[in-house]
């Protein structure tokens, strides 16, 4: 689908294409979740949905649509109004729901039937409790999974702890991503690799690197199991099949640690001395580091900024398939720390290109003119700097169904922090293709 309704300017989108579009979603993903529902006519069920979406991780009811559990589709009905359909949501909205949640209201009708209307209610997360105020319903509702329920008294206690907590826990957000970025060392030039316990013979810290974390705003809190561990496992292995396929070729070591808040997975290619590792704690926190120096034919040393684009790509798939494993779809901001010890860009002597280097998720059908970067993409800096930081928010949707632009969002901060000058426009479009092929 080409137009995304979370997160989509769909007041500049048509009625017919913002119909096909909603058709498109509908048959795409025909069971409610946790952040869209359906509903036939706007009632007390449709009140309850979006006070459930403003007191958990926002989402999308679309009214005009018919679907129960047991239909294995959606049907288009539509609301039979002559007027305006949306006033009536607005007010009923500004009416029963305290205080009113941060929302939009897009109107539209079926093709060729202005009466048949349709309304996209989208509802923005928010850390306020928002109660509903209409006689005869509870005061309190929460998604669980495709469900609007009544907070019950833990929900409900987590509900105004957290809006009592957001305000320092979003001044504390940087605070955490650098202790989780500390936490993080990666070395190079292990003596024993080897050996099984190659993680522990005599190494040195490596002079450059890529660190990331991404810290949901929320503090979220679980006990972390074995069961966390595999499931985390599972996820990270088919976003990174060059991980596991070097392991099982015996080219690579890989290992393990954990703490009573966190798990850590490392891997280490033995000859191309490079490490990577993964961090996951109890506290819904995604990291990842590894080194950035890539070794050239000629003995020089430079990195890449495809890898830089690959690597942020692939956090982001990694990272919000995580919360989705932990159920959750809320706010979250991205940082990042790049370390580059006076290395070169990597650029093509020939074509001026930028060139990958080290591709994690490398495939053997992957296009290789999609590995690169045009050479007007970036305009160089004389004397770059050596190390730069980023961070850019997001939460679980736009850090999945958008991943190419809260990439080349990131990227952009990075590369000017460096002090490159960017266009934009043509690195968005090399992350939506590295997106697609990396898929």
């Amino acid at each position: 689908m080409s137009i995304d309704l979370f997160v989509g300017d769909l007041q500049k989108v048509n009625n017919d294409v913002l119909f096909q579009a909603i058709t498109e979603f509908a048959a795409t993903q025909p069971a409610e979740g946790w952040r869209h529902d359906y509903t036939e006519a706007w009632d007390d069920s449709a009140l309850k949905c979006i006070g459930a979406f403003a007191n958990t991780f926002g989402g999308l009811l679309i009214v005009g649509v018919k679907k129960q559990k047991q239909d294995p589709v959606c049907e288009f009905t539509g609301v039979n109004s002559p007027g305006e359909y949306k006033t009536r949501i607005a007010s009923s909205i500004a009416a029963n729901i305290a205080p009113t949640p941060s929302y939009e209201i897009f109107e539209l009708s079926k093709p060729g039937f202005p009466n048949l209307k349709f309304c996209i209610v989208r509802v923005r997360g928010r850390s306020s409790l928002h109660l509903v105020t209409k006689k005869g319903l509870q005061p309190a509702y929460v998604r669980n999974e495709d469900e609007a329920r009544p907070a019950d008294a833990a929900q409900l206690r987590r509900l105004v702890d957290r809006e009592k907590e957001m305000p320092e826990s979003a001044q504390r957000l940087g605070e955490r991503a650098c202790q989780l970025r500390d936490a993080l060392l990666i070395n190079r030039g292990y003596q024993d690799k080897d050996s099984s316990e190659w993680f522990r013979s005599p190494r040195q810290p490596s002079a450059s690197f890529l660190k990331m974390q991404l810290i949901p705003t929320e503090r979220l809190s679980f006990e972390m199991d074995r069961v966390h561990e595999q499931q985390f496992k599972n996820l990270l292995m088919p976003v990174y099949p060059r991980v596991a396929e070097c392991v099982s070729r015996g080219v690579a070591q890989q290992a393990e640690s954990r703490d009573a808040d966190y798990y850590e997975y490392a891997w280490y290619h033995k000859k191309l001395d490079y490490e990577g590792r993964w961090r996951i704690t109890s506290t819904g926190e995604y990291a990842y580091a590894t080194q950035m120096e890539y070794s050239e034919g000629s003995g020089s040393k430079a990195w890449s900024v495809v890898d830089l684009a690959i690597q942020s790509i692939l956090f982001l798939r990694g990272a919000t398939r995580w919360w989705e494993t932990i159920s959750f779809f809320g706010d979250g901001r991205l940082y990042a720390q790049l370390n580059l010890d006076g290395l070169q860009l990597l650029q093509s002597p020939i074509s001026g290109n930028y060139p990958h280097a080290v591709n994690l998720a490398y495939k053997a059908e992957v296009d290789q003119n999609v590995l690169k970067l045009a050479r007007d993409t970036i305009v160089r800096s004389v004397a770059p700097k050596s190390s730069a930081s980023a961070d850019v928010g997001l939460n679980y949707f736009s850090g999945s169904s958008d991943l190419a632009t809260v990439a080349a969002s990131l990227l952009n901060k990075l590369l000017r922090s460096l002090g490159h000058a960017v266009v934009v426009k043509r690195l968005e479009e090399i992350t939506k293709s590295l997106s697609v092929s990396l898929a």
